[in-house]
């Protein structure tokens, strides 16, 4: 599949380039353009009601004829959710997130709700500074022993197994906001987490 990029406000710590990829569409949401222009990254296009980002910014982002989807600042969704909108074939694309670290709580749970409950969340990674956020109902990772993880129910999880960490679980049923998942330890090259029912997000 082809990828996405989507770079949004606030901090930006994590490294993109470390991934050796490339981009079908790279959208940058207000402020967050800063973090593509930090990758020397050309954005496809810029989206929001452009209240953060910086002048100096703008002014490549009018020299350059980038494409602009602005939207008045009292809206109904967030900057960040119309630029989920703007991906072509979502289903089909590996969609990376950069940006959003730092700043108000209520932001980044935002961010992270959103992606929780878009219908092709389990295409999305989110780059959260040294960690990466994958958003799944089953997940096979290669991985060294000793490599530490949490794994976060966004819903019931029904019938969860863990299997290639220090503690693993076998048909468990969990519910939402339960800590039974949280820091755990990979054993062994392999890790395989899957549900019959419900979706979680994987931090590692």
């Amino acid at each position: 599949m082809k990828n996405v990029l989507i770079s949004i406000g606030g901090d930006c710590n994590s490294d993109i380039s470390n991934h050796n990829l490339s981009f079908e569409q790279i959208i940058a949401v207000d402020s967050g353009i800063k973090h593509i222009y930090n990758l020397s990254l050309e954005p496809s296009i810029l989206v929001g009601d452009l209240d953060s980002i910086s002048k100096e910014d703008y002014r490549k982002v009018m020299e350059t004829n980038i494409n602009i989807e602005s939207y008045q600042e009292d809206k109904d969704h967030t900057d960040f959710e119309l630029s989920l909108n703007k991906i072509v074939n979502p289903h089909d694309k590996n969609i990376f997130i950069i940006g959003g670290e730092g700043g108000d709580i209520d932001h980044m749970l935002s961010v992270f709700f959103i992606i929780s409950n878009k219908e092709f969340y389990q295409n999305i990674t989110w780059l959260y500074d040294k960690q990466s956020i994958l958003f799944r109902n089953n997940i096979s990772l290669q991985r060294d022993t000793n490599m530490n993880f949490s794994l976060i129910p966004l819903s019931d999880l029904k019938s969860l197994y863990i299997k290639g960490a220090k503690w693993e679980l076998d048909n468990k049923n969990v519910e939402m906001g339960h800590s039974l998942t949280l820091r755990n330890q990979t054993e062994g090259e392999l890790l395989q987490i899957y549900c019959e029912e419900g979706r979680f997000a994987f931090i590692y």
